[in-house]
């Protein structure tokens, strides 16, 4: 049920982001002057400008929703358990290492 959730709603991003790059163009077709001049300035600069600046919003909206995992445990925490991890094997680690040097005869 999850996984569409998912792609129902990249459906939805995709659908948005085409209409609102098609609204661009058709705004940005009517608005210039009649007889085939320039459109004024500002909306040379929005028709430019705002897909980047929407994907900019998009990726930066996606960056922090992926920033923990699907566990909801973030980064930090993840690494921070593996270090505890680590510590622990090294000490088990070590105590195998004192109970074989005692096993082991002495050269002598």
């Amino acid at each position: 049920m999850a996984g569409t959730t998912k792609t129902r709603s990249w459906i939805l991003l995709v659908a948005i982001w085409v209409a609102l790059v098609g609204a661009l163009l058709v705004w940005f077709t009517f608005m210039s002057k009649p007889g085939g001049g320039s459109p004024s300035s500002a909306i040379g600069l929005i028709v430019s400008w705002l897909p980047f600046l929407a994907l900019i919003s998009v990726w930066i909206w996606l960056t922090r929703r992926n920033s923990r995992t699907s566990s909801g445990t973030g980064w930090v925490d993840l690494y921070e358990q593996q270090v505890a991890e680590s510590q622990r094997t090294n000490a088990l680690l070590e105590r195998i290492a004192t109970a074989l040097e005692k096993c082991s005869p002495s050269p002598g």
